[in-house]
């Protein structure tokens, strides 16, 4: 028999995987539609990394298509999947280094004369852009608390210790 208690809570369980759920299509959409803006401008893609002046054409070549192609893979693998615990570890640590790398971005400018071709046409970094950072900082946080959700829940949203009672 359901109590006014028990229904709310099961209510809450199904919002937080509702809620967690949507917080992975989301990462899974930006990761697609970054990449697809990377693939539609790739020559912009791979002359950023050639403006490094530290690798040659090809590897920034390599590069540029080992990015698109990571970053198509990692957000097909966050919206298929049912339980996304090792996508979202990876898109977490992805999206950490790409927040760090928005940090040095800000803190060295005479380094980086553009920006990151990350969402279309790279452009001439004139002065410090505080959205791309803050950005990063709410998907890395979106990616840890979704993967949190799932390490702590067990396959089917129940809690692992739930699950330990009913297996014998």
């Amino acid at each position: 028999m359901l109590t006014k208690t028990n229904t709310l809570m099961m209510t809450k369980s199904n919002v937080s995987k509702h809620l967690t759920r949507l917080g992975c299509l989301v990462l899974g959409a930006v990761f697609i539609i970054s990449s697809v803006a990377k693939f539609m401008n790739f020559s912009d893609t791979i002359s950023y990394f050639w403006e490094f002046r530290v690798i040659g054409l090809f590897a920034a070549y390599l590069i540029s298509s080992l990015l698109v192609s990571m970053e198509v893979v990692l957000g097909v693998a966050l919206v298929a999947e049912k339980k996304p615990v090792k996508p979202l570890l990876v898109c977490a640590g992805v999206m950490a280094a790409f927040t760090i790398y928005q940090l040095v971005l800000m803190l060295f400018p005479a380094t980086f004369t553009r920006t990151c071709p990350c969402f279309g046409a790279s452009a001439a970094a004139i002065h410090i852009q505080w959205l791309p950072l803050l950005r990063n900082v709410f998907l890395t946080g979106l990616a840890v608390a979704c993967y949190l959700f799932y390490k702590r829940k067990g396959s089917d949203g129940e809690s692992l210790a739930a699950q330990s009672e009913a297996s014998p």
